[in-house]
């Protein structure tokens, strides 16, 4: 297999095909790296709503593992490369409005992030107690925004149902005389 540079190191997993398993991406890491891979593993799992799964983004990345909120919202994505962890947290302006509880650092990471459709992707090296403290604490901030945000199909029926409810009392029904056929 070709083996693609990314970050100076040789990417083993950047094309589509064959896909590899989770324990394949997890052996590229050095050993401190597989460590902070368990820990941040344990601490989405107790995320409510997250689900995970493997998703090829394109050479330069690779297969990565991507957690979900739910079926559409991205939580964040693993990127497993040979000796380097890193995750991707998108932000939009609702975090950034809410995370004064984030450290003055990570605000300011936030805010040197280039924005994209409405998002900034946010990468964080998970390397020090720090990252990790960091990423605990954006992803925590953005599956509490997630859970508290109103979906299309609640907030379309709570609208229909006043525009109906206003049609039934502007409209009297008319009355339809029953005709029997002989």
């Amino acid at each position: 297999m070709a083996a693609v540079r990314r970050n100076g190191n040789d990417h083993p997993f950047a094309k589509k095909e064959p896909k590899p398993t989770r324990a394949r991406l997890v052996s590229l890491l050095d050993p401190l790296g597989r460590k902070r891979y368990g820990e941040v593993e344990r601490f989405l799992a107790t995320v409510p709503g997250a689900t995970s799964g493997l998703h090829y983004y394109d050479t330069d990345w690779g297969w990565a593992v991507r957690y979900m909120h739910g079926t559409k919202d991205a939580l964040c994505t693993l990127h497993l490369l040979p000796n380097t962890f890193e995750a991707t947290i998108p932000v939009d302006d609702t975090i950034r409005a809410n995370g004064t509880a984030l450290a003055p650092e990570l605000r300011r990471r936030i805010g040197r992030t280039r924005t994209v459709n409405g998002k900034r992707l946010v990468r964080l090296p998970l390397r020090s107690d720090g990252d990790y403290a960091n990423f605990q604490g954006l992803v925590g901030l953005r599956a509490e925004m997630l859970r508290n945000k109103p979906t299309k199909a609640k907030s379309a029926k709570k609208s229909a149902e006043p525009k109906a409810a206003k049609k039934a009392e502007a409209k009297p029904k008319p009355k339809v005389k029953a005709t029997a056929k002989r």
